[in-house]
């Protein structure tokens, strides 16, 4: 005992030093940004102090001794080596210097960042990610989700890495444009000097001059364009205040500095891009107008989105400048900044809540800068059904539209509205999320349900009626969870996952679908069931060819019947259901297993003589096809997403894998296994098949409550892991347990049935026996001619 809490106190003291040490680093980064803005200002005002300097040298001192990572301290040792010189008297040189480090600063942070992350100390790198400057309209969040949620996984550390670089570029990125911009402000509007001129174009330069490094982790190039205009004029023009000058070079200055910006998107993540841009500057005015009226804000979660989308349309252009430049120039110099101006309008004037006309004027605006400089209209628009951020938006629109329609108490319109939204949720987000986060994905799948615990679900309160905070929280929580989301699928699947979640699937499945027909089999030997045995048998392969036509299918038209996917599986759901229930019957019950093998060898007799009815043998025939279809129909929807996430050449190496585990299942069972006493067999292929019974029921219902054919009644009382709804098909609600249970009714009434009829059966010909023993020893019964 004293063992461990000694043990118990290094531990403790080993999590607060790791945590003091964190904050120390925190501190030293900002003592050092703290001295480097005073000696920068002390350059503008050309008041030089050697205590700056010297205080600078100090925290510099510090930050130095707490880099860990190779490669920033590499680079942040040539970039300061001038720091290690006393401090120099010439105003404009100490500008450029502060410049250059402020810019060097977030590269070194960067690779802290990456460094910490690739060793696995995610709380580490979430403290140096912390530290890095962000643009005005940056958004954090993909980055954060991928470290808490990935960061400790060794099989996705490359992945992890590469969105983390891609991220900090893109920030960076934004930032240059948005220093550009400033500039070009403040020397147009004669408030720069010479100083300010030196430490802004050195900054800017710096920042665009990512290492090698980053970029080759975040898996991009940098402009085969090269920097041929110089800054000297722009510096003897501003020290001469000449700003007409000034303001002619330096838009061929910034062109030569945009042009050297690395190349974080693709032709077809540009294309992606500018659909999503055009998508959300149409939902900007119709958001506003639902949540605002005479100035006041009557929907907030309307507003927010408005918001929302304003802001992200503004980060989209900013993230397409590059692109849109390096297309066509003169037309980005002409539209780019008409465009930003606009966007610009239209945020200040969602903020401050004017007339909802005035914003919808603002848009369409925008919209027609958008088709006349860059051909991006409504019509050009795509589907575009990989791209997540589209998808996303498309849920969130279906979900605000649910909750409109509740608001206005059409609640059929409403629920039509959630289960449009979840469908393309389900297949096209969900199934992605799974491998990535289980927990999180199935917690996100209940929101749009029944929900959990103290948060109800959508689908709970519609059917309930309800309205007013508690329906817009349910709402709020669902459109979050879908924005973590997207957020979380930014980081691409590792082949090593996809094979694994490949193998899982296909494997799980294959497995259930080889002990229901191993149950259909069992009973079915010799001579005189071989017929019988090759009808289902037949109609299991069948079954693998349907799969396989399927899959082929699947790439064209499942994916254009995605939003009817959980409809389909439901009804092929219940088929499974009925013939699992008919297995049933066959594995537990003695009389109807008997029954059925009479029919059975009827049928086998009556096939070597031809006289079968067709209804007959189809009917076998088809029991062995839907045995095996619906594990077959599920494992194709599941792998859909997994294909388009990451190919088909992964997807394939996984369900090689999971066949070959399937086909070693099928030969134990049906090779070896023919040879295992039969009543052993029985009774555990029937333990499985009464297993699987319930979870079909289950998730059955589950499907059932999901497309809107069932009413969800929660049970707050109970909590169940999310594991239990995964793997048994067992949910908290009055549905989700009842019914599954209902199997297990089923068989016991079904076996109480056959027990009563069989004691009945058996003691009436107990009786007859008796009878006829009573008639043969009465002798003058016996002597008695028999009845013509």
């Amino acid at each position: 005992m004293r063992s461990l809490l000694v043990a118990s106190a290094f531990l403790l003291l080993g999590a607060i030093a790791v945590h003091s040490a964190r904050g120390a680093v925190a501190d030293d980064v900002e003592r050092f940004q703290t001295q480097l803005e005073e000696a920068l200002l002390d350059s503008l005002g050309e008041q030089l102090d050697p205590q700056d300097w010297t205080a600078l040298q100090k925290a510099n001192a510090a930050f130095s001794a707490s880099l860990q990572s190779p490669d920033g301290r590499a680079l942040w040792s040539r970039a300061t080596s001038d720091l290690q010189q006393p401090g120099p008297n010439d105003a404009t040189r100490v500008a450029r210097l502060c410049g250059m480090w402020s810019a060097e600063l977030q590269h070194v942070i960067a690779f802290e960042m990456l460094n910490a992350q690739r060793d696995g100390q995610v709380a580490e790198a979430q403290a140096w990610r912390a530290m890095i400057a962000l643009p005005k309209h940056g958004s954090a969040i993909e980055g954060a989700l991928a470290l808490q949620r990935l960061g400790s996984n060794k099989s996705e550390t490359d992945a992890v890495s590469e969105l983390l670089a891609r991220e900090y570029l893109s920030w960076q990125v934004t930032r240059v444009r948005e220093k550009l911009d400033a500039l070009k402000r403040v020397a147009a509007a004669g408030r720069a000097n010479v100083e300010l001129v030196a430490a802004r174009l050195t900054e800017i330069s710096q920042l665009t001059q990512f290492p090698a490094q980053l970029q080759a982790i975040a898996k991009v190039t940098t402009s085969s364009s090269q920097r041929t205009v110089d800054a000297t004029e722009l510096s003897r023009l501003a020290a001469v205040s000449d700003w007409d000058g000034f303001a002619e070079k330096y838009g061929e200055w910034r062109n030569a500095q945009e042009a050297g910006l690395p190349n974080l998107l693709t032709p077809d993540e540009v294309r992606r891009r500018g659909r999503l841009l055009v998508k959300l500057v149409r939902l900007v005015p119709k958001e506003y107008h639902n949540g605002v009226r005479d100035g006041q804000v009557i929907v907030p979660l309307e507003y927010r989105e408005a918001k929302d989308f304003i802001v992200q349309a503004q980060q989209l252009v900013n993230e397409l400048s590059g692109a849109w430049r390096q297309a066509d120039r003169s037309t980005y110099e002409k539209s780019g900044p008409a465009l930003a101006g606009k966007l610009e309008q239209t945020e200040q004037q969602i903020v401050s809540r004017v007339d909802p006309a005035k914003v919808e004027s603002s848009t369409n605006e925008v919209l027609k800068v958008l088709a006349s400089g860059f051909g991006l209209t409504a019509e050009s628009l795509a589907s575009g059904a990989g791209a997540i951020e589209e998808v996303a938006l498309d849920v969130r629109t279906a979900l605000k539209n649910s909750l409109g329609a509740a608001k206005n108490g059409q609640w059929s319109q409403a629920e039509q509205f959630r289960v449009e939204a979840y469908t393309t949720f389900d297949t096209e987000m969900e199934v992605r999320v799974l491998p990535r986060d289980p927990e999180f994905g199935l917690r996100t799948e209940r929101s749009f349900l029944d929900g959990q615990e103290q948060e109800p679900g959508i689908k709970l309160l519609l059917d309930q009626r309800r309205r007013g905070p508690e329906l817009e929280a349910a709402y709020q929580r669902t459109l979050d969870a879908v924005e973590k989301s997207k957020a979380l699928l930014k980081v691409n699947l590792s082949p090593p996952t996809v094979i694994y979640t490949v193998l899982a699937i296909s494997a799980r499945e294959g497995l259930e679908a080889v002990v229901v027909l191993a149950a259909l089999l069992a009973g079915m030997r010799g001579t005189e069931n071989k017929r019988t045995h090759r009808f289902v048998v037949t109609g299991a392969w069948f079954a693998l060819g349907a799969t396989g036509l399927t899959f082929w299918l699947s790439r064209t038209l499942i994916q254009s019947l995605s939003r009817f996917g959980e409809k389909l599986e439901a009804v092929i759901s219940v088929l499974a259901v009925v013939v699992l229930l008919m297995v049933t019957n066959w594995v537990f019950h003695k009389v109807y297993w008997v029954g059925w093998n009479a029919k059975l060898r009827r049928l086998s007799k009556g096939a070597q003589s031809g006289s079968e009815s067709q209804f007959e043998w189809l009917s076998l025939v088809t029991v062995g096809f839907l045995t095996i279809y619906r594990e077959g129909f599920e494992t194709t929807l599941f792998l859909q997403s997994l294909i388009l996430e990451s190919g088909m050449k992964w997807v394939l190496v996984g369900i090689a894998c999971g066949a070959v585990m399937v086909a070693a299942a099928g030969l134990l069972i049906f090779v070896i296994g023919a040879r295992l006493p039969y009543r052993k067999l029985l009774v555990f292929t029937g333990i499985l098949v009464v297993t699987i019974l319930v979870t079909f029921l289950g998730s059955t219902v589950r499907l059932f409550q999901t497309v809107g054919w069932l009413p969800i009644h929660p049970l707050p009382s109970i909590h169940l892991p999310t594991w239990a709804g995964f793997w048994l098909g067992l949910y908290p609600s009055v549905e989700g347990l009842v019914i599954p249970m209902l199997g297990f009714v089923y068989v016991g009434v079904a076996w109480l049935y056959v027990k009563v009829q069989a004691l009945r059966r058996g003691a009436r010909q107990m009786k007859e026996a008796h009878e006829t023993e009573s008639f043969a020893a009465h002798p003058a019964l016996a002597k008695r001619p028999p009845l013509s």
